[in-house]
Protein backbone atom coordinates (compact mmCIF):
# COMPACT_ATOMS: atom_id res chain seq x y z
CA UNK A 1 0.00 0.00 0.00
CA UNK A 2 1.82 3.39 -0.85
CA UNK A 3 2.21 5.99 1.04
CA UNK A 4 2.48 9.47 -0.03
CA UNK A 5 2.31 13.11 1.11
CA UNK A 6 -0.93 15.48 0.18
CA UNK A 7 -0.83 18.54 1.79
CA UNK A 8 2.61 17.98 4.24
CA UNK A 9 0.12 14.91 5.57
CA UNK A 10 0.89 11.38 4.88
CA UNK A 11 -1.59 9.47 3.66
CA UNK A 12 -2.03 5.69 2.53
CA UNK A 13 -3.32 4.35 -0.45
CA UNK A 14 -4.91 1.90 -1.36
CA UNK A 15 -3.65 -0.54 -4.31
CA UNK A 16 -5.27 0.98 -7.25
CA UNK A 17 -6.81 3.93 -5.84
CA UNK A 18 -6.28 7.52 -7.21
CA UNK A 19 -5.11 10.44 -5.46
CA UNK A 20 -8.68 11.70 -5.02
CA UNK A 21 -10.27 8.43 -3.36
CA UNK A 22 -6.70 8.17 -0.88
CA UNK A 23 -7.81 11.67 -0.19
CA UNK A 24 -11.60 10.79 0.05
CA UNK A 25 -10.85 7.78 2.69
CA UNK A 26 -8.94 10.08 4.92
CA UNK A 27 -11.24 13.20 4.81
CA UNK A 28 -9.77 15.74 2.69
CA UNK A 29 -11.80 17.03 -0.45
CA UNK A 30 -10.57 17.96 -3.48
CA UNK A 31 -12.81 19.98 -5.78
CA UNK A 32 -14.66 17.72 -8.33
CA UNK A 33 -17.68 17.39 -10.39
CA UNK A 34 -17.15 14.60 -13.35
CA UNK A 35 -15.76 12.19 -10.66
CA UNK A 36 -17.95 10.09 -8.57
CA UNK A 37 -17.02 6.95 -6.37
CA UNK A 38 -19.44 4.67 -8.01
CA UNK A 39 -19.19 5.31 -11.62
CA UNK A 40 -16.07 5.13 -14.09
CA UNK A 41 -13.97 7.52 -14.35
CA UNK A 42 -14.02 10.48 -17.05
CA UNK A 43 -11.85 13.12 -16.03
CA UNK A 44 -13.39 15.93 -18.15
CA UNK A 45 -13.81 18.41 -15.61
CA UNK A 46 -10.64 19.33 -14.61
CA UNK A 47 -11.52 20.64 -11.41
CA UNK A 48 -9.32 18.25 -9.40
CA UNK A 49 -6.42 19.37 -10.46
CA UNK A 50 -3.31 18.65 -8.22
CA UNK A 51 0.25 19.78 -8.01
CA UNK A 52 2.74 16.94 -8.18
CA UNK A 53 6.17 17.22 -7.30
CA UNK A 54 8.57 16.49 -10.51
CA UNK A 55 5.72 16.63 -12.55
CA UNK A 56 5.76 20.15 -15.16
CA UNK A 57 2.28 20.03 -15.56
CA UNK A 58 -0.65 20.13 -12.90
CA UNK A 59 -2.49 16.46 -13.29
CA UNK A 60 -6.04 15.52 -12.60
CA UNK A 61 -6.55 13.92 -9.03
CA UNK A 62 -9.01 11.51 -10.52
CA UNK A 63 -7.16 9.58 -12.54
CA UNK A 64 -3.33 9.88 -11.23
CA UNK A 65 -2.20 6.82 -9.23
CA UNK A 66 -0.21 7.69 -6.51
CA UNK A 67 3.44 6.56 -5.97
CA UNK A 68 5.75 5.17 -3.14
CA UNK A 69 6.94 8.88 -1.88
CA UNK A 70 4.69 10.85 -4.12
CA UNK A 71 4.59 14.87 -2.98
CA UNK A 72 0.89 16.48 -3.93
CA UNK A 73 -0.68 19.43 -2.97
CA UNK A 74 -4.07 21.00 -3.79
CA UNK A 75 -4.05 23.95 -2.11
CA UNK A 76 -1.61 26.04 -3.17
CA UNK A 77 -2.11 29.10 -5.62
CA UNK A 78 -0.78 27.51 -8.46
CA UNK A 79 -3.71 24.98 -7.83
CA UNK A 80 -6.15 27.83 -6.79
CA UNK A 81 -5.63 29.50 -9.51
CA UNK A 82 -6.07 26.69 -12.20
CA UNK A 83 -9.27 25.90 -10.49
CA UNK A 84 -10.36 29.42 -10.50
CA UNK A 85 -9.83 29.38 -14.30
CA UNK A 86 -11.56 26.49 -14.27
CA UNK A 87 -14.53 27.82 -12.41
CA UNK A 88 -14.75 31.13 -14.70
CA UNK A 89 -14.47 28.95 -17.80
CA UNK A 90 -17.76 26.85 -16.42
CA UNK A 91 -19.55 30.09 -15.66
CA UNK A 92 -19.37 32.01 -18.67
CA UNK A 93 -22.70 30.91 -19.59
CA UNK A 94 -23.77 29.92 -16.56
CA UNK A 95 -27.65 31.61 -15.94
CA UNK A 96 -26.89 32.15 -12.29
CA UNK A 97 -30.09 32.07 -11.05
CA UNK A 98 -29.67 30.65 -7.54
CA UNK A 99 -32.30 31.63 -6.07
CA UNK A 100 -34.97 30.21 -8.19
CA UNK A 101 -32.61 26.99 -8.60
CA UNK A 102 -33.89 24.25 -6.05
CA UNK A 103 -30.35 23.25 -6.02
CA UNK A 104 -29.60 26.47 -3.68
CA UNK A 105 -28.02 25.17 -0.76
CA UNK A 106 -26.39 22.11 -1.89
CA UNK A 107 -25.20 22.94 -5.52
CA UNK A 108 -21.28 22.82 -5.92
CA UNK A 109 -21.11 25.39 -8.30
CA UNK A 110 -22.10 27.66 -5.54
CA UNK A 111 -19.59 26.24 -2.67
CA UNK A 112 -16.17 26.00 -4.74
CA UNK A 113 -17.32 29.35 -6.10
CA UNK A 114 -17.33 31.03 -2.89
CA UNK A 115 -13.69 29.04 -1.95
CA UNK A 116 -11.76 29.62 -5.17
CA UNK A 117 -13.92 31.68 -7.61
CA UNK A 118 -15.02 35.11 -5.69
CA UNK A 119 -14.38 36.71 -9.87
CA UNK A 120 -16.53 38.73 -11.32
CA UNK A 121 -17.67 37.56 -14.69
CA UNK A 122 -16.53 39.76 -17.60
CA UNK A 123 -19.69 38.07 -19.60
CA UNK A 124 -22.56 40.36 -20.03
CA UNK A 125 -26.21 38.65 -19.92
CA UNK A 126 -27.17 39.38 -23.12
CA UNK A 127 -23.99 37.76 -24.67
CA UNK A 128 -24.39 34.32 -22.82
CA UNK A 129 -25.12 31.23 -24.72
CA UNK A 130 -29.08 30.20 -24.37
CA UNK A 131 -30.20 26.52 -24.19
CA UNK A 132 -33.87 24.79 -23.38
CA UNK A 133 -35.14 25.44 -19.48
CA UNK A 134 -37.41 23.17 -17.89
CA UNK A 135 -37.44 20.07 -19.74
CA UNK A 136 -39.78 17.43 -19.06
CA UNK A 137 -37.89 14.01 -18.48
CA UNK A 138 -40.61 11.93 -17.29
CA UNK A 139 -42.16 11.63 -14.25
CA UNK A 140 -39.30 12.07 -11.84
CA UNK A 141 -36.69 14.42 -13.39
CA UNK A 142 -36.71 18.10 -14.63
CA UNK A 143 -33.61 18.86 -16.92
CA UNK A 144 -32.49 22.96 -17.12
CA UNK A 145 -29.88 22.48 -19.96
CA UNK A 146 -28.48 26.28 -19.05
CA UNK A 147 -27.21 25.19 -15.76
CA UNK A 148 -25.62 21.83 -16.54
CA UNK A 149 -21.76 21.63 -16.08
CA UNK A 150 -21.50 19.09 -18.81
CA UNK A 151 -19.74 16.37 -16.31
CA UNK A 152 -21.66 13.56 -18.11
CA UNK A 153 -22.61 11.70 -14.70
CA UNK A 154 -25.92 11.06 -15.94
CA UNK A 155 -24.92 9.83 -19.24
CA UNK A 156 -22.33 7.09 -17.04
CA UNK A 157 -24.77 6.50 -14.84
CA UNK A 158 -27.47 4.94 -17.69
CA UNK A 159 -24.77 3.38 -19.74
CA UNK A 160 -22.90 2.09 -17.12
CA UNK A 161 -25.28 1.62 -13.73
CA UNK A 162 -28.75 1.00 -15.69
CA UNK A 163 -27.42 0.16 -18.95
CA UNK A 164 -30.17 1.89 -20.44
CA UNK A 165 -28.32 4.71 -22.43
CA UNK A 166 -30.70 7.20 -22.52
CA UNK A 167 -28.95 10.61 -21.76
CA UNK A 168 -26.46 12.02 -24.37
CA UNK A 169 -24.74 15.12 -25.32
CA UNK A 170 -25.79 16.63 -27.81
CA UNK A 171 -24.36 20.03 -30.31
CA UNK A 172 -21.00 20.76 -30.58
CA UNK A 173 -18.57 23.68 -29.17
CA UNK A 174 -20.43 26.01 -26.03
CA UNK A 175 -23.30 25.08 -27.51
CA UNK A 176 -23.17 21.13 -26.56
CA UNK A 177 -25.82 20.23 -24.15
CA UNK A 178 -27.14 16.97 -22.39
CA UNK A 179 -30.64 15.44 -22.97
CA UNK A 180 -32.24 12.32 -24.61
CA UNK A 181 -33.27 11.59 -27.88
CA UNK A 182 -36.27 13.62 -28.73
CA UNK A 183 -36.89 14.01 -25.15
CA UNK A 184 -37.86 10.82 -24.80
CA UNK A 185 -39.19 10.57 -21.08
CA UNK A 186 -36.60 8.84 -18.43
CA UNK A 187 -39.06 5.80 -17.62
CA UNK A 188 -36.54 3.23 -16.27
CA UNK A 189 -37.00 2.67 -12.38
CA UNK A 190 -33.75 4.38 -11.12
CA UNK A 191 -34.17 7.41 -12.95
CA UNK A 192 -34.24 9.37 -9.92
CA UNK A 193 -30.57 8.96 -8.85
CA UNK A 194 -29.40 11.54 -11.68
CA UNK A 195 -30.85 13.81 -9.72
CA UNK A 196 -28.74 12.50 -6.73
CA UNK A 197 -25.87 12.91 -8.58
CA UNK A 198 -25.74 16.23 -10.41
CA UNK A 199 -23.43 18.22 -9.15
CA UNK A 200 -25.83 21.62 -9.95
CA UNK A 201 -29.04 22.35 -10.53
CA UNK A 202 -29.43 21.39 -14.45
CA UNK A 203 -31.56 17.67 -12.76
CA UNK A 204 -33.96 18.61 -10.31
CA UNK A 205 -36.36 16.57 -8.97
CA UNK A 206 -40.66 16.39 -10.05
CA UNK A 207 -41.46 15.13 -6.46
CA UNK A 208 -39.27 17.80 -4.29
CA UNK A 209 -38.79 20.92 -6.90
CA UNK A 210 -39.99 24.34 -5.22
CA UNK A 211 -41.52 22.29 -2.27
CA UNK A 212 -38.83 23.57 0.48
CA UNK A 213 -35.23 25.18 0.37
CA UNK A 214 -32.73 22.35 1.70
CA UNK A 215 -31.10 25.08 4.60
CA UNK A 216 -34.67 24.35 5.99
CA UNK A 217 -34.58 20.59 6.38
CA UNK A 218 -33.74 18.32 9.10
CA UNK A 219 -31.77 15.21 8.09
CA UNK A 220 -32.35 11.54 9.52
CA UNK A 221 -30.12 8.53 8.72
CA UNK A 222 -32.68 6.11 8.39
CA UNK A 223 -33.26 2.04 5.85
CA UNK A 224 -35.87 2.15 2.81
CA UNK A 225 -39.02 0.33 3.85
CA UNK A 226 -39.75 -0.07 0.60
CA UNK A 227 -38.56 -3.97 -0.01
CA UNK A 228 -36.17 -6.19 1.09
CA UNK A 229 -32.83 -4.96 0.02
CA UNK A 230 -32.86 -2.32 3.10
CA UNK A 231 -31.31 -0.04 0.53
CA UNK A 232 -29.35 2.96 3.26
CA UNK A 233 -31.15 6.79 2.89
CA UNK A 234 -31.74 9.69 4.65
CA UNK A 235 -35.01 11.35 5.30
CA UNK A 236 -35.31 14.93 4.89
CA UNK A 237 -38.00 16.65 6.94
CA UNK A 238 -39.54 19.45 8.57
CA UNK A 239 -42.03 20.27 11.22
CA UNK A 240 -43.31 16.55 10.91
CA UNK A 241 -43.02 16.55 7.11
CA UNK A 242 -40.55 14.32 5.34
CA UNK A 243 -40.44 16.33 1.67
CA UNK A 244 -37.90 13.96 0.38
CA UNK A 245 -35.54 10.52 0.84
CA UNK A 246 -32.49 10.80 -0.94
CA UNK A 247 -29.77 7.36 -0.96
CA UNK A 248 -26.77 7.55 1.76
CA UNK A 249 -23.84 5.67 0.44
CA UNK A 250 -23.39 1.59 1.82
CA UNK A 251 -20.96 -0.02 0.03
CA UNK A 252 -22.16 -3.28 0.90
CA UNK A 253 -25.66 -2.78 0.23
CA UNK A 254 -27.37 0.08 -2.19
CA UNK A 255 -23.67 1.85 -3.38
CA UNK A 256 -25.12 5.38 -3.77
CA UNK A 257 -28.25 4.72 -5.63
CA UNK A 258 -32.07 4.24 -4.70
CA UNK A 259 -35.15 2.84 -6.85
CA UNK A 260 -37.91 5.02 -7.78
CA UNK A 261 -40.10 3.11 -5.87
CA UNK A 262 -38.34 3.44 -2.64
CA UNK A 263 -37.61 6.73 -3.52
CA UNK A 264 -41.06 8.27 -3.41
CA UNK A 265 -42.25 5.35 -0.88
CA UNK A 266 -42.97 8.10 1.96
CA UNK A 267 -45.56 9.04 0.53
CA UNK A 268 -47.57 6.17 1.40
CA UNK A 269 -47.47 6.98 5.35
CA UNK A 270 -50.22 10.05 3.95
CA UNK A 271 -52.44 7.99 1.87
CA UNK A 272 -55.35 6.65 3.71
CA UNK A 273 -56.61 7.46 7.10
CA UNK A 274 -54.52 6.34 10.55
CA UNK A 275 -55.44 4.68 13.39
CA UNK A 276 -55.19 7.34 16.29
CA UNK A 277 -56.41 5.88 19.57
CA UNK A 278 -57.19 2.55 20.80
CA UNK A 279 -60.72 1.18 19.90
CA UNK A 280 -62.20 -1.91 21.58
CA UNK A 281 -64.73 -3.55 19.99
CA UNK A 282 -68.64 -3.14 22.35
CA UNK A 283 -71.72 -5.56 22.64
CA UNK A 284 -73.27 -3.80 20.05
CA UNK A 285 -70.41 -4.40 17.31
CA UNK A 286 -69.36 -0.68 16.81
CA UNK A 287 -65.70 0.54 18.29
CA UNK A 288 -65.03 3.03 20.51
CA UNK A 289 -62.40 4.48 21.31
CA UNK A 290 -60.71 3.36 25.13
CA UNK A 291 -57.50 4.48 26.93
CA UNK A 292 -54.46 2.72 26.60
CA UNK A 293 -54.14 1.49 30.15
CA UNK A 294 -57.59 0.40 29.22
CA UNK A 295 -56.91 -1.31 26.25
CA UNK A 296 -53.72 -3.05 27.91
CA UNK A 297 -55.68 -4.94 31.12
CA UNK A 298 -58.27 -5.89 28.99
CA UNK A 299 -56.08 -7.68 25.93
CA UNK A 300 -54.06 -9.36 28.54
CA UNK A 301 -56.64 -10.34 31.00
CA UNK A 302 -58.83 -12.17 27.97
CA UNK A 303 -55.55 -13.79 26.33
CA UNK A 304 -54.43 -15.69 29.83
CA UNK A 305 -57.91 -16.88 30.04
CA UNK A 306 -57.57 -18.16 26.56
CA UNK A 307 -54.47 -19.22 27.27
CA UNK A 308 -55.86 -20.90 30.61
CA UNK A 309 -59.16 -22.57 29.08
CA UNK A 310 -57.18 -23.91 25.41
CA UNK A 311 -53.74 -23.29 26.19
CA UNK A 312 -50.99 -21.70 24.10
CA UNK A 313 -51.23 -23.23 20.50
CA UNK A 314 -54.60 -21.63 20.60
CA UNK A 315 -53.17 -18.25 20.43
CA UNK A 316 -51.47 -17.41 17.45
CA UNK A 317 -49.22 -14.05 16.12
CA UNK A 318 -49.26 -12.80 13.15
CA UNK A 319 -46.11 -10.54 12.97
CA UNK A 320 -45.56 -7.90 10.41
CA UNK A 321 -42.11 -8.23 8.44
CA UNK A 322 -42.27 -4.34 8.15
CA UNK A 323 -42.06 -4.38 12.00
CA UNK A 324 -38.52 -3.45 13.53
CA UNK A 325 -36.40 -6.25 14.98
CA UNK A 326 -37.28 -4.67 18.71
CA UNK A 327 -41.05 -4.77 18.17
CA UNK A 328 -40.85 -8.48 16.70
CA UNK A 329 -38.56 -9.28 19.61
CA UNK A 330 -40.76 -8.71 22.44
CA UNK A 331 -44.02 -9.27 20.78
CA UNK A 332 -42.91 -13.35 20.53
CA UNK A 333 -41.49 -12.62 24.46
CA UNK A 334 -45.14 -11.65 25.18
CA UNK A 335 -46.69 -14.68 23.45
CA UNK A 336 -44.43 -16.90 24.41
CA UNK A 337 -45.39 -20.33 23.49
CA UNK A 338 -48.68 -19.43 21.27
CA UNK A 339 -48.25 -20.06 17.13
CA UNK A 340 -45.86 -17.46 15.25
CA UNK A 341 -46.69 -16.64 11.57
CA UNK A 342 -45.46 -13.75 9.66
CA UNK A 343 -45.98 -15.38 6.08
CA UNK A 344 -48.91 -13.40 4.30
CA UNK A 345 -47.33 -14.36 0.66
CA UNK A 346 -43.95 -16.64 0.79
CA UNK A 347 -42.50 -14.03 2.15
CA UNK A 348 -39.49 -16.32 3.62
CA UNK A 349 -38.94 -17.09 -0.06
CA UNK A 350 -39.09 -13.74 -1.97
CA UNK A 351 -37.01 -12.18 0.87
CA UNK A 352 -34.10 -13.51 -1.20
CA UNK A 353 -35.50 -13.01 -4.79
CA UNK A 354 -34.29 -10.45 -7.48
CA UNK A 355 -36.54 -8.18 -9.13
CA UNK A 356 -33.62 -6.72 -11.01
CA UNK A 357 -29.68 -7.03 -11.18
CA UNK A 358 -29.69 -3.76 -9.44
CA UNK A 359 -30.97 -3.01 -6.44
CA UNK A 360 -34.64 -4.16 -6.03
CA UNK A 361 -36.10 -7.23 -4.63
CA UNK A 362 -39.48 -9.28 -4.75
CA UNK A 363 -40.46 -8.87 -0.85
CA UNK A 364 -41.85 -5.51 -0.61
CA UNK A 365 -40.95 -5.55 3.10
CA UNK A 366 -37.98 -3.94 5.09
CA UNK A 367 -37.47 -7.12 7.98
CA UNK A 368 -38.82 -10.64 6.71
CA UNK A 369 -35.12 -11.80 7.27
CA UNK A 370 -35.42 -10.77 10.95
CA UNK A 371 -38.99 -12.19 11.26
CA UNK A 372 -37.13 -15.49 10.44
CA UNK A 373 -33.85 -15.02 12.41
CA UNK A 374 -36.29 -14.59 15.30
CA UNK A 375 -38.25 -17.93 14.57
CA UNK A 376 -41.32 -16.29 14.33
CA UNK A 377 -42.75 -19.32 11.53
CA UNK A 378 -44.79 -22.27 13.29
CA UNK A 379 -43.81 -25.30 10.79
CA UNK A 380 -47.16 -27.12 11.29
CA UNK A 381 -49.14 -24.02 10.25
CA UNK A 382 -47.31 -23.47 6.78
CA UNK A 383 -48.23 -19.67 6.12
CA UNK A 384 -51.41 -17.88 7.24
CA UNK A 385 -53.36 -20.27 5.13
CA UNK A 386 -52.80 -22.55 7.45
CA UNK A 387 -53.53 -20.59 10.15
CA UNK A 388 -56.55 -19.49 8.68
CA UNK A 389 -57.36 -23.60 8.15
CA UNK A 390 -56.88 -23.96 12.10
CA UNK A 391 -58.98 -21.21 13.54
CA UNK A 392 -62.30 -22.39 11.02
CA UNK A 393 -61.46 -26.13 12.70
CA UNK A 394 -61.59 -24.07 16.11
CA UNK A 395 -57.68 -25.20 17.01
CA UNK A 396 -56.97 -21.43 17.27
CA UNK A 397 -59.04 -19.53 18.93
CA UNK A 398 -57.50 -15.97 19.65
CA UNK A 399 -54.87 -13.68 17.60
CA UNK A 400 -52.67 -10.79 17.94
CA UNK A 401 -51.89 -9.58 14.41
CA UNK A 402 -49.46 -6.75 13.66
CA UNK A 403 -50.71 -4.72 10.01
CA UNK A 404 -48.90 -1.95 8.49
CA UNK A 405 -49.59 -0.73 5.05
CA UNK A 406 -46.87 -2.11 2.43
CA UNK A 407 -45.15 1.34 1.49
CA UNK A 408 -44.37 -0.14 -2.19
CA UNK A 409 -47.82 -1.48 -3.55
CA UNK A 410 -48.03 -4.41 -5.71
CA UNK A 411 -51.29 -6.13 -6.67
CA UNK A 412 -51.42 -8.80 -4.26
CA UNK A 413 -51.23 -6.30 -1.37
CA UNK A 414 -55.47 -6.92 -1.67
CA UNK A 415 -55.28 -10.97 -1.32
CA UNK A 416 -52.92 -10.43 2.00
CA UNK A 417 -55.12 -8.20 3.55
CA UNK A 418 -58.23 -10.30 2.26
CA UNK A 419 -56.57 -13.12 4.28
CA UNK A 420 -56.02 -11.22 7.67
CA UNK A 421 -59.93 -10.32 7.03
CA UNK A 422 -60.81 -14.27 6.69
CA UNK A 423 -58.83 -15.33 10.16
CA UNK A 424 -59.95 -12.39 11.94
CA UNK A 425 -63.51 -13.69 11.18
CA UNK A 426 -62.35 -17.11 12.65
CA UNK A 427 -61.59 -16.06 15.84
CA UNK A 428 -63.30 -15.50 18.66
CA UNK A 429 -60.85 -13.06 19.96
CA UNK A 430 -58.43 -10.93 17.99
CA UNK A 431 -56.44 -7.96 18.48
CA UNK A 432 -54.55 -5.69 15.65
CA UNK A 433 -52.15 -3.73 15.94
CA UNK A 434 -52.14 -1.23 12.87
CA UNK A 435 -51.19 2.43 11.39
CA UNK A 436 -53.44 2.47 8.91
CA UNK A 437 -57.16 1.97 8.87
CA UNK A 438 -58.89 -0.43 7.10
CA UNK A 439 -62.27 -2.01 6.72
CA UNK A 440 -61.58 -5.11 7.76
CA UNK A 441 -60.05 -3.88 11.01
CA UNK A 442 -63.77 -3.47 12.58
CA UNK A 443 -63.91 -6.67 13.05
CA UNK A 444 -61.91 -6.74 15.93
CA UNK A 445 -62.02 -6.86 19.73
CA UNK A 446 -59.29 -4.29 19.41
CA UNK A 447 -57.34 -1.91 17.41
CA UNK A 448 -54.41 -0.66 18.55
CA UNK A 449 -52.29 2.62 16.94
CA UNK A 450 -48.86 1.97 16.36
CA UNK A 451 -45.99 4.22 15.08
CA UNK A 452 -45.56 3.36 11.03
CA UNK A 453 -41.86 3.69 9.30
CA UNK A 454 -39.63 6.72 10.32
CA UNK A 455 -41.62 7.35 13.53
CA UNK A 456 -39.73 5.13 15.47
CA UNK A 457 -35.95 4.24 16.69
CA UNK A 458 -35.32 0.24 15.51
CA UNK A 459 -33.40 -1.99 13.73
CA UNK A 460 -34.07 -3.80 9.85
CA UNK A 461 -32.57 -7.30 8.80
CA UNK A 462 -32.37 -7.31 5.31
CA UNK A 463 -32.10 -10.25 2.74
CA UNK A 464 -28.25 -10.27 3.23
CA UNK A 465 -29.40 -10.93 6.73
CA UNK A 466 -27.22 -7.06 7.70
CA UNK A 467 -29.11 -5.46 10.78
CA UNK A 468 -29.26 -1.27 10.13
CA UNK A 469 -30.57 0.66 12.47
CA UNK A 470 -33.28 3.25 11.24
CA UNK A 471 -33.74 6.52 13.21
CA UNK A 472 -36.97 8.59 13.97
CA UNK A 473 -37.37 11.55 11.72
CA UNK A 474 -41.12 12.54 12.17
CA UNK A 475 -43.35 11.77 15.23
CA UNK A 476 -46.34 9.52 15.23
CA UNK A 477 -50.21 10.72 15.40
CA UNK A 478 -52.79 11.23 17.92
CA UNK A 479 -52.20 8.17 20.89
CA UNK A 480 -49.81 5.98 18.10
CA UNK A 481 -46.94 3.91 19.93
CA UNK A 482 -43.92 2.11 18.98
CA UNK A 483 -44.88 -1.69 18.97
CA UNK A 484 -41.91 -2.55 21.37
CA UNK A 485 -43.47 0.09 23.42
CA UNK A 486 -47.13 -1.57 23.21
CA UNK A 487 -45.35 -5.23 24.32
CA UNK A 488 -43.25 -3.58 27.18
CA UNK A 489 -46.75 -2.51 29.06
CA UNK A 490 -48.58 -5.96 27.77
CA UNK A 491 -45.48 -7.89 29.63
CA UNK A 492 -45.61 -5.18 32.38
CA UNK A 493 -50.12 -6.10 32.81
CA UNK A 494 -48.97 -9.46 32.58
CA UNK A 495 -46.55 -9.19 36.02
CA UNK A 496 -43.20 -9.88 33.77
CA UNK A 497 -40.33 -7.96 34.49
CA UNK A 498 -40.43 -4.88 31.64
CA UNK A 499 -37.09 -3.50 32.06
CA UNK A 500 -37.13 -1.00 28.56
CA UNK A 501 -37.02 2.49 28.26
CA UNK A 502 -35.81 2.55 24.66
CA UNK A 503 -35.81 0.57 21.64
CA UNK A 504 -32.11 0.06 22.64
CA UNK A 505 -32.86 -1.61 25.45
CA UNK A 506 -34.45 -4.06 23.67
CA UNK A 507 -31.97 -4.24 21.46
CA UNK A 508 -29.33 -5.39 23.82
CA UNK A 509 -31.38 -8.04 25.91
CA UNK A 510 -32.26 -9.20 22.07
CA UNK A 511 -28.42 -9.07 21.56
CA UNK A 512 -28.16 -11.35 25.26
CA UNK A 513 -31.07 -13.70 24.63
CA UNK A 514 -31.30 -14.83 20.68
CA UNK A 515 -28.68 -16.69 19.18
CA UNK A 516 -28.89 -15.31 15.78
CA UNK A 517 -28.15 -11.61 17.11
CA UNK A 518 -25.72 -12.58 20.40
CA UNK A 519 -22.83 -10.41 20.43
CA UNK A 520 -24.08 -7.57 18.19
CA UNK A 521 -23.62 -4.32 20.12
CA UNK A 522 -26.33 -1.24 18.18
CA UNK A 523 -23.28 0.81 17.54
CA UNK A 524 -22.63 -1.87 15.06
CA UNK A 525 -25.72 -1.78 13.16
CA UNK A 526 -24.58 1.79 11.99
CA UNK A 527 -23.38 2.35 8.74
CA UNK A 528 -23.05 -0.02 6.83
CA UNK A 529 -24.89 -2.46 9.44
CA UNK A 530 -23.43 -5.55 10.67
CA UNK A 531 -23.87 -9.12 9.40
CA UNK A 532 -25.91 -11.87 11.51
CA UNK A 533 -23.33 -15.16 11.64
Amino acid sequence: MPKFILNDQEIEAKPGQTIIQAAADHGIEIPHYCYHPDLPIDGNCRMCLVDVEKMPKLTPACTTIPNEGMVVRSTNERVKEAVRGVLEFLLINHPVDCPVCDQAGECRLQDYYMVYGLHTSEIPLEMKVRKRKVIDLGPMVVLDQERCVLCSRCIRFFDNVTGTGEMQFFGRGDHVAIGTFEDKPLDNPYSGNVVDICPVGALTSRDFRFKCRVWFLHATDSVCGGCSTGCTVRIDHRDGSIFRMIPRRNVEVNRSWLCDEGRLSFHQLGAGERVVRPLANGRDGVQAPVTWEEAVLSIDSRLREIRGTSGDDSIIGVASPSATNEALFLFKRYLGSARFEFRLDSEDKTVVEEEDKILRHVDKHPNSMGAIKLGLMSDDLGGIEGAIKAAKAGEIRAGVIMYFKPLVRRPNDEEAEARLSTLIESLDYSVVLAAHKADWQARASFVLPVSAWSEEEGTFTNYQSRVQSAGRAVTSPGDALPIWEVFAMLLHASGAPSPWMSAEDVFRTMAETVPAFRGVTIDQTRLPGVMLG
